[in-house]
């Protein structure tokens, strides 16, 4: 046989090559391929895209003013720098969020399948500001870019949807600043409103999040700081990938919160943590001393309550199908405990004892115990309340969904759901009361809460309240507390069977507020005694701040506030803001000596209009009536006001006007008066009308006529010890009317006839500006009788000043020195005005005749005792003391 030739047969090593170098090709080729790529590949080329999606996805602009890179690795690495999200227009500050930079390690080979893989995701320096806009709205609602039509939407989705895993996260010098939004002062979308308060900041120092693999449980380890108090978060949670979707079952959470020695644990696991649904928590929380963790509260003055434990299971169902879960929680075992506290550093004189409170669930009721001491006075807290959630729920405003119907629903009874109360507090001798219920808590609807409290002086409670209380004494109180017509506190609250005692006084009544978008006050008070002079005299007292280094001056004139009548606005915004009826009773009032008797007013305000009317009174002199008009609808708000009082004793009057007021004079008082303005100020200075007031026959104390009328006697050379001596001054006839014109005051009457002086006066008052124009005429004594001596009163009503009037202002003076001369026969002087026909005027109109009939405004009243009242001057005065100044002259001329 012949063999084969070697040509024939291929070398099994050159197969093996062959094969060797398919393998190659299929392998290295596209490895070389990819390695070319990347190290071709330039990411900012993707800027605008990256920039464009992330606009899209929020609806704000972004930018990234750094570069894009790529590291080269296994795992590559891409970082970029300056990256910044835009705030919307309007906000305070241009961005919502800035990061330094972010770097992110991804894994290449889930790309093929669409997997984005972060294995490590760093974030340098971040800081986000959550704030509000000037509408009320938050920059943390985006507002996504819609696709214009649905052909574009699904041409624009990629056929398969990317999916994000994350291995592990770390922050370094991280911030978050909260902003708190302005809140309305009040209700009503008229009300001011408040400054904000200051912002809130959280500093991460260090965040690190890692897990073993991408299913493996999530450790957690993080430094940071609120506000500056640091805390701690350590534990571990379930993967991140049940964040970013997939994976089912619990989600197991065990994380401790740790701050100024206090823990807060938190151990079980979450059914949905991307919604954060359907959790089971065990909740223990360890504090040594409350108060360490004020600055937490958000600026509540925590107590210092020491050896706090608190205990609970937390537990939220699953949604129902198509629902939402319930607003509340499950909150089952709770139990709150705290040991012997000192409190005084929070209200002084407090201590207790022990603190236990206990709840099975928020279907049965709360257990309160706590004893103490308060100013060596035993203290107590003891009772139910509950249960707690329906109550909870309505308070939230969001009351528990109700279960789906079904054909036999379960028989309940109206107990079932019933909210009982019963506490009682005991404070050193005063004691309190709540027990009642709410018959449908849910909706806080069919309120009947007793409120009882006795307080032998509620002075000694000041402490405890952390605030000055006014020294009331023996005080009963007693009243039921409900929903009128059973709407629900949420929308109406009433105070029924009102009786209120006291040392200073009684009052009782009904009170009822309907809440909604125009409030509604309906209120009927009766008070049978008030006893205004101790209500006021056990007010607490200011504070005064004493120091023996320092000295108080007085101003100079110059110096001091150019304006008397205040321009602070007048709340006009609250009757803008709701309708109410007010009946007010009150049988005896008494202040500063007198009482005052039958009291009424009637107040009615609808729709920005206040109309009291009437207002009646008994006082000493007679009965007084008067009526108030307020449109605080106009602009400006637009006020008239009438008064008819014939008779009321003159001491609380000068006593409110900080004037000496020792007097035993009654006044009558008429007014009619009308004006507009947002301010006192401006009401004075567009006022129309007439007010009159006048006196006869009564008694004032020297010294308000010094205060009165002293610096201008000064000004004249009288010395004001002449009328101002203190003691009892006689008063004839006081009689006074101003007729005003847009804010132009007109001294219609001014007469003062009383034992130690005779004063009349004309001018004007321009309220507006606060300026005077005044000319007054004092009386004194010349030989045996008396003249006027003109006295400028000018300037403003801050820092008037006093002069002797001009010579055009002296008319007066002639004519009166004529009617004494033509009187006194005896003299040469009294002769000769007798010979030339200088006979006496005729009585004026600054007699107290006439003067007492323009103030009285066309009113009948007494008129003054004693012959003469109707002269322009009065009987002459004996015992005066010397005239100096320009009356000299005069006194000179007729000696």
């Amino acid at each position: 046989m012949q063999r084969p030739s070697r040509a024939s047969t291929p070398p099994r090593r050159s197969t093996g090559r062959i094969v060797l170098i398919a393998i190659g090709l299929v392998i290295v080729v596209p490895v070389a391929a990819l390695l070319i790529f990347v190290a071709t590949f330039n990411p900012n080329r993707y800027k605008p895209e990256i920039i464009a999606a992330v606009e899209r996805a929020t609806g704000r602009q972004a930018s990234i003013t750094g570069n894009l890179r790529m590291r080269l690795s296994m795992v590559p690495t891409i970082s970029a720098t300056g990256i910044t999200l835009a705030n919307p227009p309007g906000f305070a500050d241009a961005n919502m969020a800035t990061l330094r930079r972010v770097q992110a390690q991804v894994a290449l080979l889930p790309l093929l399948s669409h997997q984005i893989d972060i294995v490590k995701l760093d974030l340098i320096d971040p800081a986000i500001t959550l704030e509000y806009g000037p509408t009320g709205t938050p920059n943390w609602l985006f507002a996504p870019d819609q696709p214009t039509s649905t052909a574009s939407s699904e041409a624009a989705a990629p056929s398969h949807a990317n999916r994000i895993a994350l291995q592990s996260v770390s922050i370094e010098n991280g911030t978050i600043t909260y902003k708190p939004a302005a809140a309305p002062m009040g209700t009503g979308t008229l009300a001011p409103l408040a400054a904000p308060s200051a912002p809130r900041v959280l500093t991460i120092t260090h965040f690190t999040g890692s897990a073993a693999a991408l299913g493996a449980p999530l450790h957690l380890d993080m430094q940071a700081q609120y506000d500056g108090a640091p805390f701690t978060l350590t534990g571990t949670t379930g993967p991140v990938s049940r964040l970013t979707g997939g994976g089912t079952g619990a989600w197991p959470i065990d994380l401790t919160l740790g701050a100024q020695n206090a823990t807060l644990a938190l151990k079980g696991s979450i059914a949905h943590p991307r919604h954060a649904e359907g959790y089971v928590l065990a909740v223990h929380a360890v504090i040594p001393d409350l108060a360490t963790l004020d600055t937490y509260a958000g600026g509540y003055r925590l107590p210092p309550l020491k050896s706090v434990d608190f205990k609970a299971q937390i537990a939220q169902a699953d949604a129902p199908a198509g629902g939402h879960p319930a607003e509340l929680p499950n909150v089952t075992n709770a139990s709150l405990t705290a040991g012997a506290s000192d409190l005084a550093s929070w209200r002084k004189g407090l201590a207790i004892t022990s603190l236990n409170a206990t709840m099975a669930s928020f279907d049965q009721p709360l257990n309160l115990a706590l004893a103490g001491s308060y100013q060596n006075k035993p203290v107590g807290l003891e009772g139910t309340a509950g249960p707690l959630g329906p109550i909870l729920a309505a308070a939230l405003g969001k009351p528990p969904e109700k279960p789906a119907a079904t054909t036999t629903p379960a028989p309940t009874t109206p107990a079932d759901d019933r909210f009982a109360v019963n506490l009682a507090a005991k404070v050193g001798n005063a004691t309190f009361g709540v027990a009642g219920g709410i018959a449908t808590p849910a909706k806080l609807a069919g309120v009947a809460l007793k409120l009882t409290a006795r307080i032998p002086n509620l002075a000694h409670l000041s402490d405890l309240a952390g605030e000055a209380l006014p020294a009331w004494t023996n005080i009963g109180l007693s009243g039921l507390l409900t929903d009128p017509g059973g709407q629900g506190l949420n929308r109406a609250i009433g105070l029924d069977s009102l009786a209120v005692t006291a040392d200073q006084g009684q009052f009782g009544g009904a009170f009822s507020l309907i809440r909604g978008k125009i409030p509604d006050l309906q209120a009927v008070i009766n008070a049978p005694r008030i006893d205004l002079t101790a209500l006021l005299q056990a007010m607490p007292k200011p504070h005064s701040t004493t120091t023996t280094t320092t000295t108080t001056t007085i101003p100079p004139a110059a110096s001091r506030a150019n304006n008397v009548i205040p321009a602070t606005p007048l709340p006009f915004n609250l009757l803008r803001q709701g309708d109410g009826n007010v009946e007010l009773t009150i049988g005896q009032l008494m202040y500063d000596g007198a009482t005052y008797d039958a009291i009424t007013a009637h107040g009615l305000l609808h729709q920005g209009v206040l109309t009291i009317r009437p207002i009646t009174a008994e006082l000493p002199g007679g009965a007084v009536t008067g009526t108030l008009n307020v449109d605080a609808t106009a602009n400006p708000p637009k006020i008239h006001l009438t008064s008819s009082a014939p008779a009321f004793r003159l001491a609380p009057l000068l006593t409110v006007m900080g004037l000496p007021n020792a007097a035993g004079a009654t006044m009558a008082l008429y007014a009619d008066l009308g004006g507009e303005g947002n301010s006192l100020r401006g009401i004075a200075a567009t006022l129309d009308g007439s007010l009159g007031v006048s006196t006869v026959n009564g008694e004032i104390d020297g010294a308000l006529l010094a205060r009165l009328f002293g610096s201008s006697l000064s000004a004249v050379g009288l010395p004001a010890s002449l009328v101002g001596a203190q003691g009892p001054v006689m008063v004839r006839c006081f009689a006074g009317r101003l007729d005003a014109t847009n804010g132009l005051a007109s001294v219609r009457a001014l007469t003062l006839d009383s034992s130690r002086m005779y004063l009349t006066g004309t001018g004007t008052l321009d309220l507006g500006a606060e300026r005077l124009n005044l000319i007054l005429r004092p009386q004194v004594r010349v030989d045996n009788g008396q003249a006027p001596i003109p006295v400028a009163l000018r300037g403003t009503f801050a820092n008037p000043h006093a002069g002797i009037a001009p010579a055009g202002d002296y008319d007066a003076t002639v004519a009166s020195l004529a009617q004494q001369l033509g009187r006194n026969h005896q003299t040469v002087l009294g002769r000769l005005a007798q010979n030339l026909g200088i006979t006496p005027p005729p009585a004026s109109p600054q007699s107290c005749t006439g003067a007492l009939a323009l103030a009285r405004m066309g009113h009948p009243g007494p008129m003054p005792s004693g012959p003469g009242y109707d002269a322009a001057a009065p009987a002459p005065t004996t015992g005066a003391a010397p005239a100096s100044g320009p009356q000299n002259l005069l006194q000179s001329l007729f000696r």
